[in-house]
């Protein structure tokens, strides 16, 4: 069989129903009067010196008190029983019958002095009715916040895990924007090679599969440059910007030093003065 959820018995829970069912059982008693309080001799309550009205209200707090108290133990030895073994919906529903039973019966020797003219066996059916009315109402508000709540955990759960997958997905492309600052190309980061200056477009150099392939965007390098800031795409010339975990070689000749980076449509890279210190930051700081 299927077993109950564990957050269902989980101790903060349990503590919960066990303050919360009393309560709002003294405020049903008290409105439906359930248990017939009315009925019982004055003579029984002679003895207490107050008024009736509160010694009825007295006697009710009582019966409350022993409920929960009955209710107390009840969880405790339910919470001692899940720790060692799940318990089943069936066996749950069991539980709380067997709890529904033992409080009806304590409320059953109490009523013999109010119901003198009913059986026992009678005024024990008629407080399990009652008493099943005063505790399933709040187990059921009980069970429904529980489940509201683990939802809201498991929602706030997910959405913490879709933000993180967002993060990382956020790092694993690399996006480059038009002129109106829309997303005009998403490119694996891995997969971006070169960003040449074109005028007022840039022309994106990336692989796809085994072949190179370009895209041109209308955009001008600098604001291409601003977006990307703080990735591994950085400036090398006016005219240029490149991944630099593509960089294959660094040479020198007589035009000044490039970078190669070993795809075959993509041209070699000259690094200006300008940017050189970015290139040098790389060279001894590789990540």
């Amino acid at each position: 069989m299927k077993p109950i959820p564990k957050f269902i018995y989980s101790r903060a829970n349990q503590i919960l129903m066990i303050l919360f069912v009393p309560i709002f059982a003294l405020i049903f008693i008290n409105i439906y009067r359930p248990l017939d309080f009315d009925n019982i001799d004055d003579s029984l309550l002679s003895g207490l010196n107050i008024s009736r009205e509160l010694s009825i209200q007295l006697l009710a707090l009582m019966m409350v008190a022993g409920g929960m108290a009955v209710a107390a133990i009840s969880r405790w030895i339910l919470r001692a029983y899940t720790n060692r073994r799940p318990i089943s919906y069936i066996g749950y529903i069991v539980w709380i019958f067997s709890e529904i039973c033992v409080m009806a019966s304590i409320y059953t020797l109490v009523a013999i002095f109010a119901e003198t003219e009913k059986s026992i066996p009678e005024l024990f059916n008629t407080l399990f009715v009652k008493t099943s009315l005063i505790l399933l109402i709040p187990y059921t508000m009980c069970y429904t916040y529980f489940v509201w709540q683990e939802n809201r955990r498991e929602l706030r759960s997910l959405r913490k895990q879709i933000d993180r997958d967002e993060t990382v997905l956020q790092k694993a492309y690399i996006q480059i924007l038009d002129e109106k600052g829309e997303m005009r190309l998403s490119i694996r980061r891995e997969n971006l090679v070169l960003i040449e200056s074109a005028d007022n477009y840039v022309c994106v150099y990336y692989i796809n599969g085994d072949t190179t392939k370009k895209s041109m965007i209308r955009n001008t390098l600098s604001r291409v440059a601003e977006h990307l800031q703080g990735t591994r795409i950085v400036r090398c010339h006016r005219s240029y910007m490149i991944n630099l975990d593509h960089a294959k070689i660094l040479h020198r000749d007589k035009e000044g030093v490039f970078i190669e980076h070993g795809f075959e449509g993509i041209p070699n890279v000259p690094i200006s003065r300008t940017y050189a210190e970015n290139i040098q930051e790389w060279l001894t700081d590789r990540e």
